[in-house]
Order: structure tokens, then C-alpha cells, then sequence
């Protein structure tokens, strides 16, 4: 393990020797699941952004013009919440 950073940052890198490592990495942080957004629910675009709550659940949402704005021109973005599986 070698610790690559920067000392007047909080970034830290470090390469590691090994797939196991990177299996084990891509799985704690849900890799597979964020690297497949759905297709929006209400205009069918890929316009897809993953975002937070403040609760600290995941969720997509759809950043289409369509889909953004409401009739009052409030937001009404489509978004559907992210089902993730427990840590192994």
C-alpha cells in the first residue's frame, strides 16, 4: 500500500495490489447499482442524476425540462428512491 496525498487537503489516494481489494471497494460503495440509472418514470429520458437526502438515503432524479417544472413552476422532478442491499 502506497498513500499518495496531499497534506493541505483531506484527499486521500492509495494504490493497492490485488482484485480482491477492488471487489470488496466497488461493493461497500454500491458501484453496480449507481452505475445503472433507470429510465425516468414519468418522461422516459435518461436524464438521470443520483442525489441524497438529507436523511441520508439515495435516490434518482430526473433533470428533464419536462420533468423538472410543474405547472405552478414549482419543481416536480420525477425521483424514486434507491433500494440498497445490506453490506456483506
Amino acid at each position: 500500500m502506497f498513500p499518495l496525498s496531499q497534506r493541505w487537503t483531506r484527499e486521500l489516494m492509495l494504490t493497492m495490489h490485488g482484485a480482491h481489494f477492488a471487489r470488496k471497494l466497488l461493493a461497500q460503495l454500491n458501484a453496480e447499482v449507481f452505475a445503472r440509472p433507470p429510465r425516468c418514470g414519468r418522461c422516459k429520458g435518461a436524464s438521470i442524476e443520483i442525489r441524497r437526502r438529507k436523511n441520508g438515503n439515495w435516490y434518482w432524479r430526473c433533470y428533464a425540462i419536462a420533468c423538472k417544472t410543474g405547472p405552478t413552476g414549482r419543481s416536480d422532478a420525477w425521483n424514486r428512491d434507491i433500494k440498497l442491499s445490506e453490506a456483506r
